[in-house]
């Protein structure tokens, strides 16, 4: 079998989610069929790229020779079909990347309304990092991700602009409705210093882990982080079991068995921005779509933090909603 690009795809998206079972959901194929062509290709490469384990999937010292050379050269495969776009003739499509959100579907509709005579292609991902890696490569014209501080979060590419819509959205923490700070109205890291975190979703990480760990070792103490390369469903199924505490926005819906409590007393928050190529999207673009997601902002806000017994007498863990 020659290798090809698709091949080192299926590569990447395996080390990706750290998983031949959901690399395989992302994918849209069987596992079976992902676990029969990886072994072709491990057979083409010449040796296993990856240790199976009962917890997922882990790079070979060969694996990761393989991931550094193919991510290389998607990023610049990527790059040759994304520039070349500009050379062909009529109306760009706008090529739009998101965080996984509850909001897409409603910020989609809003968009498609105001913005009618443009035509949109989609991609989610859980990363920002990722979806900055594809602004970059000019896979995408514009993302909506969600930052950390500066320190960590994934940093601004050369020649993207970006516009900042929520700032600043404090974090909350769900927890297990057993837990035994659950009948608080809020709750402090210190309070949180024996707990076990649950991990974000599997993918690139965005920085989220490193600015969490800075803020608690700041207060003597450092996080304990478990469970990793799982999916959303996942980590509200741990969390409702009992099984540890995540990190949530304030837009997170509620969770069967858990509660979900605003974090105070501390500086750590989220930054929802656009960024975008501006040779791609004019910036009259970019102030509709900014529209579109602040009124879903809004509106997520209303249907879900609002009804929180705390959420009156905490107004300083309210986010900053900013229009165009």
């Amino acid at each position: 079998m020659e290798l090809e690009l698709r091949h080192l795809r299926v590569v990447c998206r395996v080390s990706e989610t750290g998983s031949v079972s959901k690399a395989a959901a992302a994918l849209g194929v069987s596992q079976p069929s992902l676990t029969a062509q990886l072994h072709r290709i491990e057979e083409a490469i010449g040796g296993p790229l990856f240790d199976r384990g009962s917890y997922g999937v882990t790079p070979t010292p060969l694996g990761r020779h393989v991931l550094r050379r193919a991510r290389a050269m998607l990023v610049d495969m990527d790059d040759l079909l994304g520039s070349s776009r500009r050379y062909t003739d009529g109306p760009r499509t706008l090529r739009l990347g998101s965080l996984r959100t509850v909001m897409f579907g409603t910020w989609m509709a809003r968009m498609e309304d105001l913005m009618p005579d443009r035509e949109f292609t989609t991609q989610v991902d859980v990363s920002s990092a990722t979806l900055t890696e594809l602004l970059a490569a000019d896979v995408l014209d514009v993302v909506m991700i969600g930052r950390c501080d500066d320190a960590h979060a994934p940093p601004c590419p050369p020649g993207v602009r970006e516009q900042t819509m929520v700032h600043p959205e404090p974090y909350a923490v769900a927890l297990p409705v057993g837990h035994r700070l659950a009948g608080r109205t809020d709750i402090s890291l210190t309070d949180l210093a024996e707990d076990i975190w649950i991990c974000p979703p599997a993918g690139k990480e965005d920085g989220d882990l490193a600015s969490l760990r800075d803020a608690c070792e700041r207060l003597g103490f450092t996080p304990q982080f478990r469970y990793y390369n799982l999916d959303s469903i996942e980590i509200e199924q741990l969390i409702g079991a009992g099984r540890g505490i995540s990190l949530c926005a304030p837009t997170m819906r509620d969770i069967p068995s858990s509660v979900i409590l605003p974090l105070v007393g501390h500086h750590i928050s989220w930054r929802r921005v656009l960024r975008f190529r501006p040779e791609s999207a004019s910036q009259e673009d970019i102030d509709l779509i900014h529209k579109a997601f602040t009124d879903t902002y809004r509106t997520t806000i209303a249907e879900n933090a609002l009804h929180r017994p705390w959420w009156d007498s905490h107004p300083d863990t309210h986010p900053t909603v900013i229009d165009p």
